[in-house]
């Protein structure tokens, strides 16, 4: 079992289908995994071996999308930092595990000269934003024209997927190292349990994207095909009209944010007939909110996770 496999098939299977769409951006499965590939082929070119953690320190975004197939693809390992964590969090977490090379993007592009001091190990740092590129950083477009597109290492099994740090609620965060057998199964099972993903359905992502469970639903979806609708993060209004505008099919919340979403003004006016599952986690739900997020939503089915 690989992460990879599932962008090889929906390639295979859809390759003109959109992948993903990010604000204007849209991006079907075979512009995605020639980008992918060629990102990857970018990793390596930077000295990133085998084996080797690979950052990332931005909001939602297409790119971020990539990232998470580009790096087993360069036969590396994942590390998405917690995007709500201080420089001296973020340092630990990328000293701990050994990350050398680190992608940032508009909103955490300030920062970098404060990693810089922190880590002093972090080798490469690399902008995946839209905005000027920042002094000590090299471009992740420049870097995606500039390689041609190299094959899938094919990192698989008990080989690890990626470190992904605890939140730290009791102590420092500790990295845990998870597979690529551990990330599919978990996906596997929840496929097979069809409560949360049809086929060639179109996935929104609000939850952060550094975290599991977002991270779960992207490796469902790939494996299932269809769409991943990116917002940078949560706002009420902007996902009420990214469900309509691109008919969006599933998404994943914590409790408080499908309470902001069912109570926002705008869900009165806004077409959420395409919306069929709601998965929520992270907390307990109140029997006032689901109930509200029913009259909300009447055409949705809502799981706990």
């Amino acid at each position: 079992m690989n992460i990879t496999q599932a962008l090889r098939r929906a390639v295979q299977q859809a390759p003109n289908l959109p992948a993903t769409v990010f604000g204007e951006r849209s991006r079907t499965w075979r512009e995605s995994v020639d980008r992918v590939a060629r990102f990857a082929a970018a990793l390596r070119d930077l000295g990133v071996a085998a084996g080797d953690r690979v950052g990332v320190l931005a909001l939602n975004s297409d790119r971020f999308f990539e990232y998470l197939f580009a790096v087993p693809w360069a036969d590396a390992v994942l590390n998405p930092i917690n995007v709500r964590w201080s420089v001296q969090e973020i340092a630990f977490a990328l000293d701990d595990s050994g990350t050398q090379t680190v992608l940032v993007d508009d909103t955490f592009a300030g920062l970098v000269p404060e990693l810089r001091v922190a880590c002093p190990g972090l080798v490469t740092i690399i902008h995946c934003g839209d905005d000027q590129l920042p002094q000590g950083t090299l471009s992740y477009e420049e870097l995606v024209a500039a390689n041609a597109p190299i094959p899938d290492a094919h990192r698989a099994g008990d080989a690890w997927a990626g470190i992904f740090y605890t939140g730290g609620s009791t102590g420092r965060a500790k990295g845990v190292m998870l597979s690529h057998t551990n990330i599919v199964t978990s996906a596997l099972g929840s496929i097979a349990s069809g409560v949360f993903m049809e086929p060639g359905g179109r996935l929104l992502h609000a939850a952060p994207m550094f975290h599991l469970a977002d991270l779960a639903g992207w490796i469902a979806r790939s494996i299932l095909g269809g769409t991943h609708v990116i917002l940078p993060s949560f706002v009420p209004a902007t996902a009420l009209a990214a469900i309509e505008r691109h008919r969006v099919t599933e998404m994943l919340l914590v409790p408080t944010l499908v309470q902001a979403l069912v109570d926002e003004p705008a869900a009165a006016k806004t077409d959420l007939s395409s919306l069929r599952h709601v998965m929520y986690g992270g907390g307990a739900i109140t029997e006032v909110v689901i109930d509200r997020a029913a009259t909300v939503l009447p055409g949705c089915e809502f799981t706990q996770a």
